[in-house]
């Protein structure tokens, strides 16, 4: 059985979103050619025979939450770039590690305005329509494939974070940090 992106539902019968890969040795002989994302009604026996036929591999996410999107982001803080054979590499094959999750570049590489503190490097920011694509999108068998090229020649470090959602208000964090904290602010 293809694996399932667990997002907190374990009822096969909601809609899942899919994306799929056609590799190597296909069906019809393409190599590498992602078919478009859709909708399957439910987790049927038909879905994950298709998913398991030779020569593909299926994405199954779960399907958009209701309501505003929280998108997700990746961001790297680069340090010590070189210019590497296996960089220009990976550059090239990115994308298409991105696209069945709906990834975008927002920022990519220099120049930057540090007007506090130090930042040396240089920073990279993805954006997913949500944490759990940002998660597969990470932990997926194509992005694994190109991962060394970028981690053996550029130190640095990677987080997924969730954003916030649309009429996000600070002023509310500040109350609820006020409430979890046991007596009066230190100052």
């Amino acid at each position: 059985m293809p694996e399932v992106l667990a997002d907190g539902r374990d009822d096969p019968d909601l809609p899942v979103r899919l994306a799929g890969v056609r590799v190597d040795g296909g069906r019809d002989g393409s190599r590498g050619e992602w078919w478009a994302e859709g909708v399957a009604p439910a987790l049927t026996p038909d879905v994950i025979e298709a998913c398991d036929a030779p020569g593909y591999v299926c994405v199954l996410l779960p399907e958009r939450r209701k309501g505003p999107d929280v998108p997700a982001y990746g961001f790297a803080h680069l340090r010590d770039r070189r210019h590497h054979p296996d960089i220009l590499e990976y550059l090239r094959r990115i994308q298409s590690t991105l696209d069945p999750f709906h990834g975008r570049f927002l920022i990519h590489g220099p120049p930057t305005a540090v007007v506090e503190g130090s930042w040396p490097g240089s920073m990279v920011l993805i954006q997913f329509p949500g944490m759990a694509e940002a998660r597969a999108w990470y932990e997926s068998a194509e992005y694994q494939k190109i991962l060394r090229l970028r981690a053996d020649h550029i130190s640095g470090d990677l987080v997924l974070v969730e954003g916030v959602g649309p009429g996000y208000d600070p002023r509310e964090r500040a109350e609820k940090l006020q409430a979890e904290t046991p007596g009066p602010l230190q100052l």
